[in-house]
């Protein structure tokens, strides 16, 4: 496990490397502007704490030197894998720690997380005059409402990615193998993975998807459920969906795309969002259905040898194009209840995840979550994925945000594993994800 830190320090980054972890090179941009004056006292510095994930390359690189060289305060960013993450937000909220200033929160941790963050409505409220152009509205509702803690009814994190699966291709490949059109349709998607697959000669495979047991495993898998009508459980009655028809005739198609059909690199057993990006720019795939976002490494990285080859389109539908459904997710970044500096972490939030920072985060494959940069004609013409993104947006599907989920996701993380492996069926697979579904359910009062 590897935990980096980032810190700022006169408008300069330096990593403290605290366990082995992979090198890094940044190049530094700062924007200055006017100071402002807070009553709360400035602290010498801010903590952040989120994932490792690679896509805030413009925060670390670009807005946290900036931030420090406008208001003088250093700002770490300490980065950890998604479970030792969890783990430690858990420990320090429950706990009533007040060291953590800012956090970075995913949609699936509203249900446990929310309580213990603070109201960004009334946030803004406090600092509209100093910040007359953060525009809460610039922000899609469905991407907001992921953020929403619906029993408290209000919204605890401001959106700074905003994250779809949509389905990229390499249009001269398919073009090459005697497919004219980008697949619709699940049958339409195993004839083209096939061709393809003979096509690339042992070297290339037809689809490219995340079949490591970890983080991506389940959301990379939840474009096919969704398409094929399926869907997971219901949060407020506790009916569970999984061992339906349409959710196991999903998991046994997308299962049998690896382990029957041999389509999907054998390697991607190892595979989570890093490495399906890096086996794209290798030309490991000729299609997948992955993040949105992926799209800007893949076609605009000088290092990949796909650049400039991709093209985009909505997830395919089971049967007919129009069943297309996604997933819509991301990460907000909030302000803890009990952090000791809460005006300045909130000046950082806004700081952030405001228009500039948003549509420069575009370049370092970020999906801004703002509709303003989305909209914007010259990102849609520089970033040809936009459009395709916007569309699945429209159909997509949030993932469940009751306290339970992340104890369901690890199930289901399972689940997917040994179908795609050829372990177990998928019928099998999703009955043994349901019964324990409903030992938990049972443990925790929700059934």
């Amino acid at each position: 496990m590897s935990k980096e830190t980032y810190v700022a320090r006169n408008g300069v980054i330096t990593r403290r490397t605290l366990m082995a972890s992979a090198a890094a090179g940044f190049g530094l941009a700062a924007i200055g502007s006017p100071r402002r004056s807070y009553a709360q006292g400035k602290p010498a510095k801010l903590l952040v704490v989120g994932d490792s994930a690679p896509w805030k390359g413009t925060i670390i690189q670009d807005a946290i030197p900036a931030f420090t060289k406008q208001h003088g305060i250093e700002v770490e960013y300490t980065q950890l894998p998604n479970e030792a993450m969890v783990t430690r937000m858990k420990a320090e909220l429950m706990g009533g720690s007040n060291t953590i200033d800012v956090i970075q929160l995913g949609a699936s941790q509203v249900g446990w997380m929310g309580p213990y963050l603070e109201d960004v409505q009334e946030l803004i409220k406090k600092t509209a005059d100093k910040h007359p152009d953060f525009n809460w509205g610039d922000f899609p509702e469905g991407v907001k409402q992921l953020y929403l803690h619906e029993k408290e009814k209000r919204y605890v994190g401001v959106p700074y990615r905003s994250t779809t699966y949509i389905l990229h291709y390499q249009k001269e490949l398919l073009e090459q193998a005697g497919i004219t059109k980008p697949p619709q349709t699940f049958p339409e998607l195993l004839e083209a993975a096939v061709a393809l697959t003979k096509q690339g000669n042992g070297t290339r495979f037809g689809l490219g998807t995340c079949a490591r047991q970890g983080g991506a495993i389940v959301d990379h898998f939840l474009p096919w459920l969704r398409s094929a009508g399926g869907d997971l459980y219901d949060p407020q009655t506790g009916e569970i969906f999984v061992t339906k028809p349409e959710a196991i005739e999903a998991l046994q198609f997308y299962g049998d795309l690896l382990a029957k059909h041999k389509v999907v690199p054998p390697d991607a057993v190892t595979w989570e969002w890093d490495e399906i990006i890096a086996n794209g720019q290798n030309d490991r795939y000729a299609m997948a259905v992955t993040v949105n976002a992926s799209a800007t490494p893949l076609n605009r990285n000088p290092s990949s040898k796909t650049a400039g080859k991709w093209n985009w389109t909505v997830v395919p539908g089971m049967n007919t194009s129009e069943q297309s459904k996604s997933l819509n997710g991301g990460w907000a970044f909030a302000v803890p209840k009990d952090t000791k500096n809460k005006e300045w972490a909130w000046e950082f939030v806004q700081h952030i995840t405001g228009p500039e920072w948003s549509r420069r985060s575009m370049e370092k494959g970020n999906a801004p979550a703002r509709q303003s940069v989305l909209n914007d004609p010259m990102i849609i013409q520089e970033y040809g994925w936009a459009p395709a993104s916007a569309a699945s947006l429209k159909t997509a599907v949030m993932n469940p945000r009751d306290p339970n989920w992340g104890a369901f996701e690890q199930h289901l993380r399972s689940g997917i594993s040994q179908a795609m492996l050829g372990q177990t069926t998928a019928k099998q697979a999703m009955e043994n994800v349901a019964s324990n579904w409903k030992r938990v359910m049972v443990r925790t009062g929700q059934n």
